[in-house]
C-alpha cells in the first residue's frame, strides 16, 4: 500500500494541485492515475491519516493547505515521491536538526563505545575514498551522523534523527555536487571523529555547529532571504510555468524543486 500512497502523492504533484484544491472524484482519480478504485481508496485513506488531505462527506476531497498540519511522516513521503518541501520547512529542518545533532555529539562523547568508534572510523575512511564521488558522499554522510546519534546509545533517537536524512536525501545530492562541500565534510568528519575518541564534549559540539552551520548558509543563500524565500526562482535556470497533462497551470519552478 505504502507504493499507492507514494505514487499518488506523486501523481497529484506533478498534475499540478496545489493545497486548497478540490480532487477529482475517485473514479475520476481511479482512471487519471491508473489506479484501481481498491487500491485508490486504500491510499486516500493513508493520505487522510497523514493529514495530507480532507475527505469532506458530501463535499469532496482536497488537499490540505495548512504546512503546520502535516506530519513528519507526511514529509518524508512528500520527500520521497519528489514532492519538493516549502523552502522554509527545509530551513526549519536544518535548525531542528542542528539542535538534535549538538546534544546527540555531547551524548556520543560520554556514551560512546569501542565498536561505536570502530564503525566511525570505517565511514570516515570510506568518505575520504569517495570524496570526487558526491553521490555517493551524499549517502555516507548521513551514515556518519547517524552513527554519531546511534552512539547516544538512545534507539528512539536515532529513528526519530534518521527521519531528517530521509527527507533530505535528493538536497544532500545537490549539496554534495560541489568539490568544495565534499572536501570540507571529509574534514569535518575527521576531526568530529577525533573530538568523540577525545571525549571533548565543547569541541566536539563546536565542529558539529560549525559543519551544520555551512550546510545552513548553503541553502539559505539557494532560496534567498526570508522575505521572499517561497517566490524565489532557482537561480540556476529560467523560471518557467509547467503545465500538467490536464492542462492546468503550474506555478513556476522555485528553487526548492531543485532540491
Amino acid at each position: 500500500m505504502l507504493d499507492n500512497v507514494r505514487q499518488l502523492v506523486q501523481l497529484i504533484h506533478e498534475r499540478g494541485f496545489e493545497p486548497g484544491d478540490k480532487l477529482p472524484s475517485e473514479r475520476e482519480m481511479s482512471e487519471m492515475f491508473g489506479m484501481s478504485r481498491g487500491a485508490l481508496r486504500e491510499a486516500l485513506i493513508r493520505l487522510d491519516t497523514l493529514r495530507i488531505i480532507d475527505a469532506r462527506p458530501k463535499s469532496g476531497i482536497y488537499l490540505r493547505a495548512g504546512s503546520e498540519e502535516r506530519s513528519i511522516e507526511a514529509m518524508v513521503l512528500f520527500a520521497e515521491a519528489d514532492a519538493p518541501l516549502a523552502p522554509d520547512e527545509v530551513i526549519q529542518a536544518v535548525e531542528l536538526r542542528r539542535l538534535l545533532e549538538t546534544q546527540a555529539v555531547r551524548l556520543a562523547c560520554e556514551r560512546r563505545t569501542d565498536e561505536d568508534l570502530e564503525r566511525l572510523s570505517a565511514i570516515v575512511k570510506r568518505c575520504a575514498a569517495a570524496r570526487g564521488d558526491g553521490e555517493k558522499l551524499a549517502s555516507l554522510d548521513a551514515e556518519f551522523h547517524l552513527a554519531i546519534v546511534a552512539a547516544t546509545q538512545n534507539d528512539v533517537f536515532v529513528r526519530f534523527v534518521n527521519v531528517f536524512y530521509l527527507m533530505s536525501r535528493k538536497r544532500r545530492e545537490v549539496y554534495f555536487s560541489s568539490d568544495e562541500h565534499c572536501r570540507q565534510s571529509v574534514n569535518d568528519h575527521r576531526k568530529l571523529l577525533a573530538a568523540i575518541v577525545e571525549r571533548d564534549v565543547e569541541k566536539a559540539e563546536s565542529i558539529l555547529r560549525q559543519h551544520i552551520k555551512g550546510v545552513d548558509v548553503y541553502f539559505r543563500a539557494l532560496f534567498g532571504s526570508t522575505a521572499d524565500i517561497k517566490t524565489k526562482v532557482d537561480p540556476r535556470a529560467p523560471a518557467e510555468t509547467k503545465r500538467s497533462a490536464s492542462g492546468r497551470k503550474r506555478k513556476p519552478v522555485t528553487s526548492n524543486d531543485a532540491v
